[in-house]
C-alpha cells in the first residue's frame, strides 16, 4: 500500500528514550517550517500571502525571533501588520464591538505554521495507524514505547478507522502502552512527593527527581523545561 509519508521518522522516534515520540516528531517538522519561514518562503507569493492573512501564533513568532534572520520576519510581520490594522476602527454601538472582538480573537489564535504543523501531523497519525495495520514488526515498536502525551494519543485515537480491520485491536494496543506509561509517571511523582517526607530526607531522589518535568510532558506535551 501507499504511505502517506516516508516511515523512517516514525520508527525513529518510536524507539527513542522520550516520554512522546509525536512530539519528537513535531518538533522536527516545527523547526522545518520555521527554517523555510525565515529563508525561501519570504520570497514566495502564496507563503506571503498566508503570513498576511493568518500570521503567526506567540509562540511561533518567538521560535522565528530566535533565529538568525531578523529582516525576513520582519518583512513578514510587516505585511501582517497592514492587514491587522484594519480592525483598529472605532465602532457604533456595543454589538458591533462584540462582533469585532470576536474577529480580532480569531485572527490573534490564527497561525500559519500551526495550520502547516496539524496538516503534516494528520498525515503522520494516519500513517501510524496503516503501519500498524500492515507492519507487524510495528507492533512490537508501538508496545516497547512510552506512550504519548494525552493530545497526541487523542489524535491517534481520533484516526484509529485508518487501522480497519484492526482498529479494536489497535485502540487497546494504544490503551494498554499509555496506561502502563503513565502509571510509570505517576508512580514517579508519587514517589517524588513521598521523598520529601521529613521521614525520608537522606533518600535519595532517584527517577523521581525529573517526574515533574515527565508528567509535564505526558499531559501537555514537549517543553523547554524538559
Amino acid at each position: 500500500m501507499q504511505y502517506h509519508i516516508d516511515t523512517g521518522l516514525i520508527y525513529e522516534k518510536f524507539k527513542a528514550d522520550c516520554e512522546c515520540p509525536l512530539c519528537e516528531i513535531e518538533e522536527k517538522i516545527k523547526n522545518q517550517f520555521v527554517n523555510e519561514f525565515l529563508n525561501d518562503a519570504v520570497m514566495e507569493d502564496d507563503s506571503r500571502i498566508a503570513v498576511k492573512k493568518h500570521g503567526f501564533c506567540e509562540k511561533h513568532f518567538d521560535d522565528l525571533f530566535s533565529g538568525k534572520n531578523k529582516l525576513s520576519l520582519a518583512l513578514q510581520i510587516l505585511t501582517r501588520c497592514e492587514e491587522t490594522e484594519k480592525n483598529i476602527v472605532p465602532v457604533k454601538s456595543a454589538k458591533a464591538a462584540k462582533k469585532l472582538a470576536d474577529e480580532i480573537l480569531r485572527e490573534v489564535d490564527a497561525c500559519v505554521i500551526c495550520d502547516l504543523i496539524e496538516k503534516s501531523m494528520k498525515k503522520y497519525y494516519i500513517t501510524i495507524a496503516q503501519m500498524y495495520k500492515n507492519e507487524r514488526e510495528f507492533f512490537k515498536v508501538l508496545y516497547s514505547s512510552k506512550g504519548f502525551c494525552m493530545k497526541h494519543y487523542a489524535e491517534l485515537l481520533k484516526y484509529s478507522d485508518r487501522a480497519a480491520p484492526l482498529s479494536k485491536e489497535y485502540i487497546k494496543t494504544l490503551a494498554d502502552v499509555q496506561r502502563k506509561n503513565f502509571d510509570r509517571v505517576k508512580g514517579d511523582l508519587t514517589e517524588f512527593c513521598n521523598a520529601h517526607d521529613y521521614r525520608n530526607a537522606y533518600k535519595p531522589l532517584g527517577k523521581s527527581e525529573t517526574a515533574l518535568k515527565r508528567i509535564r510532558a505526558r499531559l501537555y506535551g514537549k517543553n523547554s523545561i524538559e
